[in-house]
């Protein structure tokens, strides 16, 4: 009789998959993916202190895929930056990079996820709190990314980043680095006769590798705006923004005069 029964599961398993992993049904509730191979999922959340070291070794936790993911992510997030900002410079893409890709916005993505709650602890990491740990989260992000480019490749891994960071990119950078606020003020100036605006660096200074500049902007013999920051692009695209401001506000003002 027993032998049957087993053979009734046996048939009815080959033609009905298996239930998903409750932790695949929870990760699935907050990004619909499915995993072909839910144990690479269970690694992407199960920290060290879950480790049952008779059976499994620290290579079982999410670390190794932290690992891979953090280099995927740096490659999504390069190409993006790359293409998204053809004018910047290599320092400046390198300056955006690491204000997307930082711990502390890491973090904050996968708390927003809920991925703390997904975490496989041991007592220990329990008694230390690590599901709120804002450096344990930004593992866990990297750690999923790392298990999304395994099983499902680069495409996979990319449209999760593109959804879960990337396409806040306008709001974690500063608005300086993301609008061509020179362009704009070129336009409004063709557009109303005026003439063309021109920047000037008022002061410099700082060593090579940490310069420091301030430029203001004229539109004929008048100063409009004064912008900073630590490349003269930074800098312009402050100044324009408040030249832009300023012309906005009213066109009976008088424009702003540069303090000498």
């Amino acid at each position: 009789m027993v032998n049957i029964l087993n053979k009734i599961k046996s048939v009815y398993f080959s033609f009905f998959p298996n239930k998903p992993h409750k932790l695949a049904k929870k990760v699935y509730g907050v990004y619909a993916y499915n995993f072909d191979d839910e144990d690479l999922l269970k690694q992407a959340f199960t920290h060290t202190s879950a480790i049952d070291y008779e059976t499994q070794t620290k290579v079982d936790s999410y670390e190794r895929l932290e690992f891979l993911g953090d280099a995927v992510i740096e490659m999504i997030v390069t190409r993006f930056l790359f293409e998204q900002f053809a004018d910047a410079k290599e320092g400046e893409l390198t300056q955006m990079r690491a204000k997307l890709v930082n711990r502390t916005t890491l973090a904050s993505i996968a708390r927003g996820l809920h991925f703390g709650q997904f975490l496989l602890l041991g007592k220990s990491g329990e008694n230390d709190n690590l599901r709120n740990s804002s450096s344990i989260l930004c593992d866990i992000y990297e750690s999923f990314i790392g298990a999304l480019y395994l099983d499902g490749g680069f495409k996979t891994a990319h449209d999760f980043t593109y959804q879960t960071l990337l396409s806040k990119h306008k709001r974690l950078l500063p608005a300086a680095e993301i609008q061509n606020y020179k362009g704009k003020l070129l336009e409004y100036c063709q557009q109303n006769g005026m003439d063309m605006p021109k920047f000037v660096t008022t002061h410099e200074e700082g060593p090579a590798h940490g310069k420091y500049f301030e430029i203001s902007v004229m539109v004929g013999p008048e100063w409009y705006g004064t912008g900073s920051g630590t490349t003269k692009k930074a800098a312009s695209q402050r100044a324009a923004r408040q030249a832009l401001t300023t012309l906005a506000d009213s066109d009976q003002e008088q424009p702003l005069k540069l303090s000498k």
